[in-house]
Formats: C-alpha cells, sequence, structure tokens
C-alpha cells in the first residue's frame, strides 16, 4: 500500500485517500421532494459499454432485460439523442414506466458515454446513466431539476 499512488476519492459527505479503484460500479440514490410535497429520485448509475458497442445498441439491450425483469415495463416514446451540458456531450435519453407494488414508476434515463480520460476512462467505455424516477407523471419542478442536473454536468469536474 505504501508504493501505490493515491488520490483524493469524493464523496458527498467528504473526501478520503485511495489507490484508484480498478472499476467504480457505485450507484447514487438522491431523494427529493418537490414543492408540492411528491417524492422523486435522481439515480446515478455508472456502467461499462462492451468492446464496439454503441450507447444506443446499450440501451436498447438494457431495455430489453428491463422487459423481462420488471412487470408491466413499456417504453414510452423513442430512443433520443440530442447535446448537453457546458461539456455539450452527448446524452441517450429513454422514457419508459413499469410497476412497483402495483403502482406505475415512470423514468426518464438519460445514458452519457464520457469522454477518453488517461487515468479514468482510457478506453472510452465508461458511461453515466441519469434517471429521473417517480410515481404518478412527472411534475413541471421534476423535469426542470432534471434538465438542470444533465444541462450543468460537467465529466471529470469534480470539485
Amino acid at each position: 500500500m505504501k508504493n501505490m499512488p493515491t488520490q483524493a476519492y469524493s464523496l458527498y459527505e467528504g473526501t478520503f485517500l485511495s489507490p484508484a479503484p480498478v472499476q467504480d460500479r457505485s450507484v447514487n440514490i438522491l431523494m427529493f421532494r418537490d414543492p408540492d410535497n411528491n417524492e422523486y429520485n435522481i439515480i446515478i448509475n455508472r456502467a461499462r459499454l462492451e468492446e464496439k458497442q454503441s450507447v444506443k445498441n446499450y440501451c436498447e439491450s438494457q431495455m430489453e432485460v428491463l422487459r423481462f425483469k420488471q412487470p408491466g415495463f413499456q417504453i414510452e416514446g423513442k430512443l433520443l439523442t440530442r447535446k448537453i451540458g457546458p461539456a455539450k456531450i452527448s446524452v441517450t435519453q429513454v422514457a419508459n414506466r413499469f410497476l412497483h407494488e402495483g403502482k406505475t414508476v415512470r423514468q426518464v434515463q438519460s445514458i452519457i458515454q464520457l469522454p477518453v480520460d488517461v487515468k479514468n476512462n482510457p478506453t472510452g467505455l465508461e458511461i453515466l446513466i441519469f434517471t429521473l424516477n417517480a410515481r404518478n407523471e412527472f411534475t413541471e419542478y421534476q423535469r426542470k431539476h432534471y434538465v438542470q442536473v444533465l444541462n450543468t454536468f460537467n465529466p471529470g469536474d469534480s470539485k
């Protein structure tokens, strides 16, 4: 451990020193309430594409998995791709819904392929998946908050 280079690993609650992990597959579940007291979550998953796999292909394959695992799963609309945030990074979005404990849960998932980074993403295959998740219809406040999160995401900026 003495000879291994360490770096500051940041969490919302603080930082700690550690050698860089081989993989980070942590999940952040951020829970919110809008001004009308409706609960919603923004979930952030970390994953990796297969060699030569596109974000669109990854998204389609994940939707097939969910179709068989989630009761009542349905895709709503089409896959959309657009540029977001200060880095104008490409994001693929898909909306879906499913049943959980007999109630409809709605989601919008935004899959971002992170840019190549010598230290953190040398192969360019790392992705982040931002998910807006709520029961019932999304409120305007929830949508605006989610768009704000996406439009202010700046890869590699962990200040």
